[in-house]
């Protein structure tokens, strides 16, 4: 007997209509600021719940089966009423209670946002806040994130980004790292001292001068992708890192060098338009935003 075909998550009908929209996972993952291996998953899964195949694979992308495309008619108009019924709802949710659901790269929630949220969760023990590190669970665009604090500014004009602070980098040593390899006394001089790379700084269009051309003069002694692991590795003396300013209070025990290296990212607020007009979101955002000016200029130093 045929299995009856069902919906088992909702969510997933985001990701068929977002690589239906834009003819890839490639260019549906950068739409829902999230990678193309998880749209391809949530597809797959969709299609298989389905029993049905809705994507015709080619070299130019992915198109639309003959099935494909009546149901692709048929969930723009239900993503249509179930964005108005959303609005509908949450504007009218004024509750101090709940779950805001948070995103921010590693290295700032360890570093400044858990204390921050911990202040903010004294004042609110009725708001729970959920906090993810990891870019693979980001979507703003569905229910699975409310804010979030970025590295770049979203390209999908959905979404409400607010510019916090600018953020410059700096290379760092441990004391260790000095007693034994001395320090660079030029940019010139990085040939003669070992590096610890950091992936995510590769994929950062504000990073792409230093990943490309200066970068490779250093010998590089470890590449790491953890923020946690990265500066666990500079405290160790294995190599100079690059990292924000605001290290220089986080971090104490590090030396901040001199030569400038020409790289700065700026912080953004970001959020989703249906969710800021809850009660407990609201309260967060401005939270945040009221912490990131007072301590603009005692935490990162701008």
């Amino acid at each position: 007997m045929r299995t009856k075909p069902k919906i088992a998550n909702w969510s997933d009908i985001q990701y068929v209509i977002a690589t239906a929209k834009f003819g890839s996972f490639h260019a549906a993952g950068v739409a829902l600021e999230t990678n193309s291996s998880t749209v391809g998953r949530r597809v797959a899964r969709f299609e298989a719940n389905l029993g049905t195949t809705l994507f015709e694979r080619h070299v130019t992308g992915m198109r639309l089966s003959a099935v494909g495309q009546t149901f692709y008619a048929k969930a723009l108009r239900m993503a249509e009423v179930a964005s108005d019924i959303e609005s509908s709802l949450q504007s009218l949710d004024t509750r101090l209670s709940g779950t805001v659901r948070v995103f921010a790269t590693e290295g700032v929630a360890y570093l400044w946002l858990v204390p921050v949220l911990a202040d903010f969760c004294r004042e609110h023990p009725s708001v729970k806040i959920d906090l993810a590190t990891h870019r693979e669970w980001l979507d703003l665009l569905s229910l699975d994130t409310d804010l979030a604090v970025f590295i770049e500014r979203p390209k999908n004009p959905r979404l409400v980004a607010s510019k916090i602070v600018k953020v410059e980098h700096s290379l760092f040593i441990s004391r260790a790292y000095e007693k034994r390899f001395g320090r660079p006394s030029s940019l010139e001089d990085v040939g003669e001292h070992q590096f610890i790379d950091y992936a995510p700084y590769h994929v950062c269009a504000n990073f792409a001068g230093w990943t490309e051309k200066i970068l490779p003069v250093f010998r590089t002694a470890l590449k790491v992708d953890s923020a946690a692991v990265y500066l666990a590795a500079i405290r160790s003396g294995m190599g100079i890192g690059l990292l924000p300013n605001f290290y220089k209070r986080a971090a104490p025990d590090l030396i901040a060098l001199p030569q400038g290296t020409g790289c700065a990212l700026t912080l953004w607020l970001v959020s989703r338009p249906t969710t800021n007009k809850l009660h407990r979101t609201q309260l967060l955002l401005r939270f945040l935003r009221e912490r990131f000016n007072r301590e603009r200029v005692s935490f990162f130093g701008v």
